[in-house]
C-alpha cells in the first residue's frame, strides 16, 4: 500500500506478530512527547491498527490507533512518530493519510465522531522546553497536513492517597442517581454555558438535552458502571450538582462532574469531587486519573485545590 507521491515508501498495517516492526522504528523521543504511563504492549493496540512507513526495511514512522476491547472501529490516533528525515512531515502525514483512507469506512461512529482524533501526549511544560516544544511541532505539522486540526489542550492530572484525603463534604449531601429524567434535566441545564470542550461542540451539533443523553450513555458504557454516580442537594434539598465516578479501563476516574448554573461560582466542583475521592479510597483504588481542558479555569483550580497534580498535557486533533 504506497503513496504515489513517494513511490520508495510503503504504508500498512501490522501483521498478527508483527509487532517487533513496529518496536523497530526506535525508542520515544527523549523530550517525553507522546510518552504514556504504560507501556506499548500493556496498552492494548491491535496489530491490523496499527500502521508504520517503511522504505525498504527501515521504519521511518509508525502510527497507533486505539480502541476498547469489542469496538468494531478504533477510537483514536494516540501514538504517532513521524520519524526524523528531512522529510519526516511529509512521510508522517502520508502515512496518517493512507491509515485514515483504510479505517474510516462508511459506518464509522465512535464517539470521538467521523473519524478517529490524534491525542498527542505531552509534558506539562512542552512549550517552554525546546526540545519538547520541537518534537511536538513536528507531529502538529504532520497531522494538520494530513487534514487534522487543533481541537483542545487537556491537563492530565492524578490523585493519590498519599497526597492527602480532603474531609469528607459537609454543606451538600449525596444519594445515588435513581432517576434518569432528573440526572438529563440537569446535565442539559449543566450543557448550557459549559466551559468544557466537549460539551460545547455537542450543545452547537445536537442541542442541551442530546448531549445530556449523550453523556449519560457515554459515563454509563465505561468498566465502572454507574453505581458511583451521586446527586447533591444543599441544606435546602435544591439540587446542586452531579458527579459520575466511575473507571475506565486503567484506573479509577471522574467520568463527568457539574454543577447546575444557578449554583455556580460557590466552589461546589471540590465538594462533588471530593465525595467521589472518598468512595475511591474506601474501595482501595490507589489512584485516581482525570482530565480537564486548560481552558475550564474553574475546573482546574478545583482539582489544584484537592490535590491532584499535573502529570502532562494531551493535545487534541479532530
Amino acid at each position: 500500500m504506497s503513496d504515489l507521491s513517494a513511490p520508495d515508501l510503503c504504508f500498512r498495517p501490522l501483521e498478527p506478530g508483527e509487532f517487533d516492526l513496529f518496536h523497530r522504528y526506535g525508542a520515544l523521543p527523549a523530550s517525553g512527547v507522546g510518552a504514556r504511563n504504560l507501556p506499548f504492549d500493556e496498552l492494548g493496540y491491535r496489530p491490523e491498527w496499527v500502521w508504520v512507513a517503511l522504505r525498504g526495511d527501515e521504519v521511518v514512522a509508525r502510527a497507533g490507533f486505539w480502541g476498547p476491547p469489542g469496538s468494531e472501529h478504533p477510537f483514536s490516533l494516540d501514538w504517532f512518530d513521524p520519524g526524523s528525515g528531512p522529510d519526516r512531515i511529509e512521510v508522517g502525514a502520508a502515512l496518517l493519510r493512507a491509515a485514515y483512507a483504510a479505517l474510516v469506512r462508511p459506518g464509522y461512529a465512535t464517539p470521538s465522531g467521523s473519524r478517529p482524533d490524534y491525542h498527542l501526549f505531552l509534558p506539562a511544560d512542552w512549550r517552554e522546553r525546546s526540545d519538547a516544544f520541537a518534537d511536538a511541532s513536528d507531529r502538529i505539522a504532520a497531522a494538520e497536513k494530513a487534514g487534522l486540526r487543533r481541537s483542545v489542550e487537556r491537563l492530565n492530572l492524578r490523585w493519590l492517597p498519599e497526597y492527602g484525603l480532603p474531609p469528607r463534604p459537609a454543606r451538600l449531601a449525596f444519594a445515588p442517581v435513581d432517576d434518569d429524567e432528573v440526572l438529563v434535566n440537569l446535565l442539559a441545564r449543566i450543557a448550557e454555558g459549559s466551559l468544557d470542550d466537549w460539551d460545547r461542540r455537542n450543545l452547537a451539533e445536537e442541542g442541551a438535552r442530546a448531549t445530556a443523553e449523550k453523556t449519560v450513555a457515554e459515563v454509563a458504557d465505561m468498566p465502572g458502571g454507574r453505581d458511583r454516580w451521586r446527586l447533591a442537594r444543599d441544606a435546602s434539598g435544591e439540587l446542586v450538582g452531579v458527579v459520575m465516578a466511575t473507571r475506565n479501563s486503567r484506573s479509577a476516574t471522574i467520568g463527568y462532574v457539574g454543577v447546575d448554573p444557578a449554583r455556580r461560582g460557590h466552589g461546589y466542583a471540590y465538594d462533588l469531587v471530593t465525595e467521589a475521592l472518598h468512595d475511591f479510597v474506601a474501595e482501595g483504588a490507589p489512584e485516581v486519573n482525570d482530565n480537564t481542558d486548560v481552558g475550564n479555569a474553574p475546573m482546574a483550580a478545583a482539582f489544584a485545590r484537592i490535590g491532584y497534580r499535573i502529570t502532562g498535557r494531551r493535545l487534541i486533533m479532530a
